[in-house]
């Protein structure tokens, strides 16, 4: 048993109380048919049209009728039920280039930033699809789960920086690999992948058709981050420096559309871009939307029984007998 409004009925309760205990001194002391006035006797010929018993009564039944009002209002609980709830929805698993190039200013604040900032957006707008995070520059690992607790996967998303893999690099088909397989349920629902990167030291050269073995049910999208003219990258090792070739040369980073759109060609998906301060959650979710979505039922609802009702009940009938109940004045003959 649990109570869902506690603190309101405990306050409600003292008030009462403070209430009938005020009421009773100053009724004391202020108390008509005392000793010091009246005898007996008198007393028994003012108020022979009276019955007290009555009197007291009716000051119980709406002392009751106040308790069980508050006992009501407290939201008194039992029990638990357990409801199976449908939810439709798709996997998506959110893969984030998280190498040094990402740290480059050319999209404001940063190019990482600015994904984080899309998926959050993209989380905030869904509804009974699971995601999941997959992060990756020289190495790559599953960073969250698919999971339908959207308040966990934005905090995950928050803390996602350059710093979580110290192997330089972009790993992307071992990345995708790991996507795909947080992706391998037996559920029979629409599985995506947004791949978020700038395609950093990588050329159309590079690919090779077996090293990305996408399932035909999963659909790869990915969304290059970054300008055609490019930006210094910060060093994270020394305070307003910059990343610097073996030859002391300033290393500057470019977007590398065309080697991205291929994988997203790959992918059977769609190739975005984040170029300046594009906004690209509004269409992430429009393919979510659109894709496949069969039903989820393993999802439980738990939730109390409501027994309110009872006592309110109870104080209803207090307050009528209240009502009913004569003056206590009786009839003369």
């Amino acid at each position: 048993m649990t109570f869902e409004h506690f603190f309101i009925a405990s306050i409600s309760l003292i008030i009462l109380l403070s209430i009938y205990i005020i009421s009773f001194f100053y009724s004391r002391q202020r108390m008509l048919f005392s000793r010091s006035f009246f005898n007996k006797s008198f007393k028994k010929i003012l108020v022979k049209n009276y019955d007290e018993n009555i009197l007291r009564t009716k000051k119980l039944l709406k002392f009751l009728a106040s308790i069980f009002l508050i006992i009501s209002i407290s939201g008194i609980k039992s029990g638990k039920t357990i409801k199976p709830i449908e939810r439709r929805g798709s996997d998506v698993v959110f893969t984030v280039d998280i190498s040094k190039s990402m740290n480059a200013e050319d999209v404001i604040p940063s190019r990482l930033e600015k994904v984080k900032f899309e998926i959050i957006k993209t989380i905030e707008s869904l509804t009974g699809d699971r995601v999941g995070i997959v992060v990756f520059s020289g190495a790559n690992f599953l960073y969250l789960p698919l999971t339908l607790d959207y308040d966990a996967a934005i905090l995950f998303t928050k803390n996602i920086d350059s710093q979580m893999i110290s192997l330089n690099g972009t790993l992307i088909p071992q990345a995708i690999s790991t996507s795909i397989k947080a992706l391998a349920t037996d559920e029979d629902r629409g599985k995506l992948i947004f791949l978020f990167s700038d395609g950093e030291d990588h050329n159309t050269d590079d690919i090779n058709v077996s090293n990305y073995n996408i399932p035909k049910n999963i659909v790869l999208n990915v969304i290059g981050v970054g300008t055609n003219e490019g930006s210094l990258i910060p060093d994270d090792k020394e305070l307003k420096s910059y990343i610097k070739n073996s030859d002391g040369t300033l290393v500057i980073s470019k977007v590398n559309d065309s080697f991205l759109s291929k994988i997203a060609q790959i992918g059977k998906g769609q190739y975005l871009r984040i170029n300046k301060s594009e906004n690209v959650s509004e269409i992430i979710n429009s393919l979510i939307m659109n894709s496949e979505k069969n039903a989820l039922n393993n999802f439980e609802f738990e939730d109390y029984n409501q027994r309110y009702q009872y006592p309110l009940f109870i104080s209803f009938l207090f307050y009528l007998a209240f009502y009913i109940l004569p003056s206590g004045r009786r009839k003369s003959w």
